[in-house]
């Protein structure tokens, strides 16, 4: 396959995408309706017409009608009078008068013809346009109930995407928590251990925090003894 052939498909591929992205059915329906109205007004403005000429020629032909009628009434006058070459001479008038008509005779009937078949093709056009007026609406119906529903699974679609991240989020932000409060239960311990305290304390002097640790437990002795005599009393 060329290379100029392979690059016509592609873009015919996507003009046709695109085309499909942007057509409207509800829109084209209307498009379409007016097509075949404006179709209709033209078959009707040429019925008009085609009347309009039939009318001009019935009246030509009823013209030529009376015309033979007094080419023969002239005829009879001249033969009365004893002019026979006259009388031929209308005669042969009247000949050509009654070609004429038959002329128009046969144009008229051409003319009947197209237009039984105008009007059939009007009406032809009416009764699809019904029919077609009908079903666009509810083409169109159907049309915006399904848009309504493609918005409707695309939200819950999107807001189920959502709900993951949230899910997520919520479970970094307790694993977060739980870290937090890991490290202060440690803190805790730590400090009731005394780690902290004399990692706190490493810049005192050796001697000195050996002397305050001395007065610490003096403490503590004295308030155990008073304490050793205070059960002792009771008791």
């Amino acid at each position: 396959m060329g290379i100029f052939v392979r690059l016509k498909q592609i873009f015919e591929a996507k003009v046709d995408k695109e085309i499909d992205r942007v057509e409207n059915p509800g829109e084209m329906l209307d498009f379409s309706l007016r097509k075949m109205e404006d179709a209709l007004q033209k078959i009707t403005q040429n019925m008009v017409q085609l009347s309009t000429s039939k009318k001009r020629v019935e009246m030509q032909r009823d013209e030529q009608v009376q015309t033979a009628l007094n080419y023969q009434n002239h005829a009879e006058k001249a033969l009365e009078l004893g002019q026979e070459d006259l009388a031929r001479e209308a005669l042969n008038r009247k000949t050509e008068a009654e070609e004429r008509v038959q002329e128009l005779e046969n144009q008229l009937a051409e003319m009947e013809r197209q237009l039984k078949a105008t009007v059939y093709n009007q009406e032809e056009l009416k009764r699809k346009i019904t029919g077609f007026r009908s079903k666009k609406e509810e083409l169109k119906a159907v049309y915006n109930a399904s848009q309504v529903q493609l918005k409707v699974k695309e939200m819950m679609s999107s807001a189920g995407s959502e709900a993951n991240d949230v899910g997520k989020t919520i479970e970094r932000a307790e694993n977060k928590i739980q870290d937090m409060q890991a490290r202060v239960k440690a803190i805790d311990e730590l400090t009731e251990q005394g780690v902290i305290s004399e990692a706190f304390e490493s810049n005192t002097d050796d001697i000195e925090r050996r002397l305050m640790k001395l007065s610490k437990d003096s403490k503590v002795e004295e308030e155990l003894t008073l304490l050793k005599k205070k059960l002792a009393v009771n008791n």
